[in-house]
């Protein structure tokens, strides 16, 4: 027992000037008795990943300018609302781009330009079989992958950043009132508390990319594996003993 207080009082009992240097309360705020401590603790958590994002593209080259446009806006208006049709799945349209080819060995041509023209569109959920085969019916319609990658959803940090949270706040109450009983203190609170929460970058895995042109046989639907995620929170505070 004498050793367990001996470690707690070198790791959060400071002298109490010392520990009244670091902070703005003087001592004529404080009770009579009463000291301050600097307190702090982090925890992470690994998380599975929840959101499949895919990035495709819609993409046609010829020397008939609207023509080449005309037939990437049916396609996308196509590949949207086929994809709007299922339900929990997310849908965005991307850049659209339409610039004559340069320097392309036998094609290309001052007075008679050839052209080419894309737009990209993204899709994501969370349930990745539903969003797998949407994909590759997309791929089979002509489209092609750009991006494939998961993440953790905004909802999912958030919860999980809670429960983080509310169990270091736990941890450093009862730091607070295990110093405070080593000292002969009775009442340990916890005053100015800052939290700091964070998540990693999503995974990114880049899937792969062909020639926007349109493909008669069917594509297999498209393979992936979520990663995990890693959620951390640090909070710090300051603890008020007093007897």
């Amino acid at each position: 027992m004498m050793r367990t207080l001996a470690l707690i009082l070198g790791l959060w009992c400071l002298q109490p000037l010392a520990v009244l240097a670091q902070n703005t309360l003087s001592l004529g705020e404080l009770p009579p008795g009463s000291l301050v401590l600097n307190l702090s603790a982090s925890e992470q958590r690994e998380i599975e990943q929840d959101t499949l994002t895919a990035v495709l593209e819609y993409a046609a080259q010829g020397r008939d300018q609207v023509a080449l446009q005309d037939k990437i806006n049916q396609e996308m208006q196509r590949s949207l609302a086929l994809a709007r049709a299922i339900e929990g799945v997310q849908v965005q349209s991307g850049g659209y781009q339409v610039y004559q080819v340069q320097n392309s060995p036998g094609i290309f041509s001052a007075d008679n330009p050839v052209w080419r023209a894309q737009q990209s569109m993204q899709v994501s959920g969370m349930d990745s079989a539903v969003l797998l085969e949407l994909v590759g019916k997309l791929q089979s319609n002509g489209l092609s992958m750009n991006n494939l990658y998961y993440s953790l959803s905004p909802t999912r940090h958030e919860q999980v950043t809670g429960e983080l949270t509310t169990t270091l706040l736990q941890t450093l109450q009862q730091r607070a009132a295990l110093a405070g009983l080593a000292l002969g203190k009775a009442h340990a609170e916890l005053i100015e508390v800052s939290l700091n929460g964070q998540g990693d970058v999503p995974f990114a895995r880049q899937a792969y990319a062909m020639a926007g042109m349109a493909m008669d046989a069917l594509i297999a639907t498209p393979a992936a594996e979520p990663g995990q995620a890693t959620v951390t929170v640090s909070v710090s505070a300051r603890a008020i003993l007093s007897p």
